[in-house]
């Protein structure tokens, strides 16, 4: 189960500091195919993978999430290194969208989890630190 306890304790594991600068998001879900099967028709999604994100003022830092939110790996992108950065505004989830000289990645930002008010806090705290908020 997500908590905050935790996501601090998995962070724990990679030096990662904790300081209100944690989303938690996923993969943009994509169709693969569809198959009309006379009424109605079938869908195919791709699996999406769920993340931790961490927002510094060097860069950001994308934890994949297996399990009961085990942290599988860590992936740092440094400021320096974006081209390109978008965070939208959506009703329940933002889109971020970073880009870099070799790779585009488009993710889903959950902006509330159930039983988890750090989340909402989260981003707030970035949008007041201006480290990813885009109008």
């Amino acid at each position: 189960m997500l908590s905050l306890e935790k996501v601090k304790s998995e962070l724990e594991k990679y030096n990662y500091t904790y300081d209100n600068n944690i989303l938690c998001g996923h993969t943009k879900s994509k169709i693969k195919w569809v198959l009309p099967a006379g009424i109605a028709n079938v869908f195919a999604f791709e699996q999406a993978t769920s993340y931790l994100f961490g927002f510094n003022a060097q860069g950001i830092n994308l934890f994949p999430i297996q399990g009961d939110w085990n942290i599988a790996d860590s992936l740092f992108i440094a400021w320096n290194d974006i081209t390109n950065f978008k965070m939208k505004n959506g009703l329940l989830e933002n889109e971020m969208q970073i880009e870099t000289q070799s790779m585009k990645i488009e993710m889903k930002i959950n902006k509330v989890v159930a039983n988890n008010s750090w989340v909402k806090d989260n981003i707030n705290c970035l949008k007041d630190r201006n480290y990813f908020y885009n109008e």
